[in-house]
């Protein structure tokens, strides 16, 4: 294949998994709102939303972020080392390895999910019985995000990455439909099921297509093999590094659980937060880490080396516009996604004042995302682990101090100052250890991004004061975001012209 056509084949890759991913939030999003819809900002919502939550933090903190992340690098060794028989054993004996902790993790939360619930809330009574039962309910979805997480990882590794970008789609969708055609029925303990179900859906769907790629899967607990060990060892540290937003969460969770409600607010703000940022991040983390990995077993530097400086590049012109969005729209977004059924207008404006505080850490995140997986690729788990324990040090401070000055607002902005020194040790390190990684003219165009950032932000926040006040309603509110969005867009690009900004100067030429 061409140069020529495998970057085209590349682009419309990355197109399909742009607009798959971004439907998938969507869903994902409108699922949240309809469920604040249904059962309002109260005792249900928060046992609900903590409820879920329970199990997947305790599978990331344990194993969750590191299975693909591991598994990619090790397989792609394998694979280039002794062919795809020998690849396919380590599928087996990784898949086994990770459905028996699973397993374990499942019996021991359905059994402590009580104190499990007193770890993270400060719930009593019937709240608290309540999250505990929707807690044991929901906690058997983890075996199927393991199975998941690793078949993703095998099908990217073999340059299939529609599928991992669709599978979203399928879960989201079907707890949507369960509100209108049986929530009235079966309440939040039908809805905890679906949630199980729907996880379920996520492995089934790629159980073809890893069979396409010839997978057979056969248990095997032969766990005494070098490639588990090298796994094994690799996921030590990543581990550690990955436990930052889980962690953020748990904290964040304990002291929301001393107002009413408060959990409820957190938890929509910071998963829209996280969905604006993952969209972008998802896509190019998703494409790029499985090249970067074979780049890297293959002894290719300088493409290793291109493809994280290019990431690092996209995510900032990207994510860079979105904060100035989120900056001075975050009241308005807020009013558009929640401002349906039993959400009042102090719930709808508590979320938005969270997305303000959130949005400040959105560039940290994205480029957080890049750098990790920059380090995995390269077998080095130990630099973003250390750099994951100092921020996660320094955020859990930070909310202790914020949240007596600015209650949970002080929450949401020390998770985002945490993403940011995250970000920032992680550049740190991995300029260091590489020179030339990221040179001169890479820097001054990621400051050109910013500063017509700035810019928009600036003209959007002047735009929005002239007409704030002449439309009223969720149209209205849709009326502001439209005009002041499309004005800031405007001004954004003009001013990456101006200013000379390479990759919009790239893309003009192209076109041109």
């Amino acid at each position: 294949m061409s140069k020529k056509k495998a970057g085209q084949t590349m682009l419309l890759t990355a197109g399909f998994m742009a607009a798959a991913t971004l439907l998938s939030k969507i869903l994902g999003q409108a699922r949240d709102s309809i469920l604040t819809a249904y059962f309002g900002s109260g005792v249900i919502s928060d046992a609900f939303l903590t409820a879920s939550t329970i199990p997947t933090t305790f599978f990331d903190v344990i194993i969750g972020g590191v299975i693909s992340a591991t598994f990619i690098p090790v397989f792609n060794d394998v694979m280039s080392k002794h062919g795809k028989d020998e690849a396919m054993k380590f599928v087996n004996k990784f898949v086994t390895m990770i459905v028996s902790v699973t397993l374990i993790i499942v019996f021991a939360g359905i059994v402590f999910r009580g104190a499990l619930v007193s770890l993270q809330t400060n719930y009593t009574g019937e709240k608290a019985e309540l999250t505990a039962r929707l807690t044991a309910i929901m906690f058997p979805m983890i075996i199927f995000t393991g199975l998941a997480f690793s078949f993703v990882g095998l099908l990217q590794s073999f340059g299939e990455y529609r599928i991992p970008a669709v599978i979203s789609l399928v879960s989201n969708a079907v707890i949507i439909l369960y509100y209108p055609l049986f929530a009235n029925r079966f309440g939040v303990y039908g809805l905890s099921v679906t949630m199980v179900i729907a996880w379920s859906l996520q492995f089934l769907i790629l159980v073809p297509w890893i069979r396409k790629f010839g997978v057979r899967f056969r248990p095997d607990f032969r766990f005494k093999d070098p490639y588990i060990k090298q796994a094994l060892l690799l996921a030590g540290p990543m581990l550690i590094s990955t436990w930052v937003q889980p962690l953020y969460t748990v904290v964040n969770q304990r002291f929301a659980s001393n107002i009413e409600s408060a959990v409820t607010y957190i938890q929509q703000s910071n998963r829209l937060y996280i969905i604006v940022v993952g969209v972008f991040s998802f896509v190019v983390t998703n494409l790029i880490f499985p090249k970067l990995a074979k780049a890297v077993s293959e002894g290719k530097d300088q493409e290793a080396k291109g493809l994280i400086v290019s990431s690092m590049r996209a995510i900032v012109l990207v994510i860079a516009p979105l904060m100035a969005v989120f900056m001075v729209l975050h009241n308005n977004i807020s009013r558009l996604i929640f401002g349906f059924g039993r959400m009042d207008d102090a719930s709808i404006n508590a979320i938005g004042g969270l997305l303000k505080f959130y949005s400040v850490g959105m560039l940290g995140l994205g480029l957080n995302e890049i750098l990790s997986k920059a380090f995995f690729s390269m077998n080095d788990s130990k630099t973003p682990m250390r750099n994951s324990v100092v921020s996660m040090v320094i955020n859990i401070a930070l909310a202790y101090l914020l949240y007596r000055l600015m209650s949970t607002n002080g929450l949401a902005l020390a998770a985002a100052f945490g993403s940011i020194i995250n970000a920032a040790l992680n550049w740190y390190c991995i300029t260091r250890a590489h020179k030339g990684l990221i040179c001169r003219s890479d820097i001054i165009n990621m400051l050109k991004t910013l500063f017509s950032a700035v810019i928009m932000g600036v003209v959007m926040a002047v735009v929005y004061s002239f007409i704030v006040n002449r439309f009223s309603g969720w149209i209205g509110n849709f009326i502001v975001c439209a005009i002041c969005g499309a004005c800031g867009l405007a001004v954004y690009l003009i001013a990456l012209v101006i200013t000379g900004q390479e990759d919009i100067k790239s893309i003009i030429r192209k076109r041109g």
